[in-house]
């Protein structure tokens, strides 16, 4: 990573661990928020001003799914939950249209919504998960099976 992209990197992490206990972040305002950070007086070309602003708000959506969204990782759970809730973490995406940029709740803040939206992608993961690994099993059956066969070949065929 540049130290251009580190630089910007740690000014997005900082926006967004200070708004950490608002019931919603949007990468977009983290990124407004780090853009008048960086130019407080917007005296870049607005074009320049346009670029930045995507940059740091696709910096913004890579932190924040890292950190809220994260999928067999445990950065996101809540120590003091976990005997109750095995597996909750702190934020979750809300529920969102496809078109829609993803914003990152408080769970304490969730909407039913927002539940029914998390269980259903958590349960589809997770289903594409099962699947993956018995396609890896099947592989490997088929695997050994050829195996076999060309061992037995081998033992029956005379040598050359």
């Amino acid at each position: 990573m540049s130290a251009e992209n580190q630089a910007l990197t740690t000014i997005v992490a900082r926006i967004i661990e200070m708004h950490r206990d608002e019931p919603r972040i949007n990468p977009t305002s983290i990124a407004t928020a780090a853009l008048l950070e960086i130019d407080p007086a917007k005296i870049s070309l607005p074009a320049v001003l346009a670029g930045c602003h995507l940059a740091l708000r696709q910096i913004a959506r890579n932190l924040c799914r890292k950190q809220f969204d994260q999928d067999d990782d445990e950065a996101g759970l809540v120590p003091a939950q976990q005997e109750l809730f095995p597996g909750l973490q702190y934020r979750y995406p809300a529920a969102y249209a496809e078109d829609e940029e993803p914003t990152y709740v408080l769970r304490d803040s969730m909407t039913e919504k927002d539940v029914r939206f998390n269980v259903q992608r958590l349960r589809k993961e997770g289903q594409s998960k099962i699947e993956r690994a018995e396609s890896l099993e099947a592989w490997w059956r088929i695997k050994q099976r050829a195996a076999a066969v060309a061992k037995r070949a081998a033992a029956v065929s005379p040598a050359a």
